[in-house]
């Protein structure tokens, strides 16, 4: 579990790193943080959940954090466009 709490802890500045960085760059890229933003939300609520199951030490919760970290990176995989177009909301870009 401390693992995957690094591993969180990681990405969540790498998030916060680029939302900020992305915000702040002229033309295209500021709709991306967007995505970015909502990543960091979603890693920050996932670090949450690691943090509750390290208090309570239930099984429920450690598998759950697992699933939830490695969700995204699995979906990416499978479908790269759709995770794309669900972070964007509504910013459809064609990828051919």
């Amino acid at each position: 579990m401390k693992i995957l709490k690094l591993l969180t802890r990681i990405l969540l500045l790498l998030l916060l790193a680029l939302t900020i960085t992305s915000f702040f760059m002229s033309g295209f890229i500021p709709l991306f943080s967007i995505g970015f933003g909502l990543l960091f939300v979603y890693y920050f609520v996932v670090y949450g959940i690691i943090f509750l199951a390290i208090k309570t030490k239930k099984t429920v919760y450690t598998y759950s954090a697992y699933f939830l970290f490695f969700l995204p990176f699995v979906w990416s995989l499978l479908d790269f466009e759709g995770l794309f177009n669900f972070l964007l909301q509504g910013v459809h870009l064609d990828m051919k």
